[in-house]
């Protein structure tokens, strides 16, 4: 079987497609390596807090990018922006909102825009009570504020376009970074939260698990 290999930096720079934001920005995730996978299964079986993930993310950016390829985009690049102002704070009473992460990720579609919420491997996702499941107060508040960012992102459209040099950037969707799958173990949890993604497409709930999971298939390609 043929293996088709990703176009090196050096070409994509040289045919970098008008439409694309910046170049400043770009990440390769198809740099991955084994050490960064060992050292975030480290970290994601650790469950360690959120601060210790966000400086691991702030050295191996490439990891991260892949939250992109869980939605089917980023094949031909991908973009990270952290904590970027969505909209200018001066003499705005609500300040200039500052998610953790804005991402982009190109494919043969076009380019598709995420705002990510950062909460550590340790947090749980959903709270199991009974016969009910609930969102935890981590999860709910981290979902409050993709919202609220998900709207003001889409009313300063023309803000991140030319101001901050957003290229093509629209209504983007929502994902909150939180928990492992140990908890979806219980069918309920595990039923609950595929019926929210389900049901909200536009912002989604994902695991540290889920995304190690990707990784390990980009570093290790024979892996399931």
């Amino acid at each position: 079987m043929i293996k088709i290999r990703p176009a090196s930096v050096e070409s994509i720079f040289e045919d970098w497609p008008e439409h694309w934001p910046k170049k400043e920005h770009y990440v390769s995730q198809h740099d991955v390596t084994e050490e960064q996978y060992f050292e975030f299964e480290s970290l994601v079986n650790g469950k360690v807090s959120e601060t210790e993930v966000e400086k691991y993310f702030a050295r191996n950016p490439e990891v991260l990018a892949l939250t992109a390829f869980l939605f089917s985009t980023g094949h031909h690049a991908t973009w990270i922006y952290p904590k970027l102002e969505l909209r200018p704070s001066a003499g705005d009473a609500k300040g200039g909102m500052i998610p953790d992460y804005v991402i982009s990720g190109a494919n043969s579609d076009g380019v598709q825009w995420f705002i990510l919420e950062l909460k550590g491997p340790r947090q749980n996702a959903f709270v199991h009570k009974g016969k009910r499941v609930y969102l935890s107060a981590d999860s709910n508040k981290g979902i409050c504020q993709l919202i609220s960012y998900i709207d003001i992102a889409s009313k300063s459209q023309a803000y991140l376009r030319d101001e901050l040099g957003l290229k093509g950037f629209r209504e983007p969707r929502g994902i909150i970074l939180i928990g492992t799958e140990e908890e979806s173990e219980a069918e309920m949890v595990r039923e609950f939260k595929a019926a929210w993604n389900r049901m909200h497409p536009n912002v989604q709930v994902i695991s540290y698990s889920r995304l190690l999971r990707k990784l390990k298939q980009k570093v290790f390609p024979n892996y399931g």
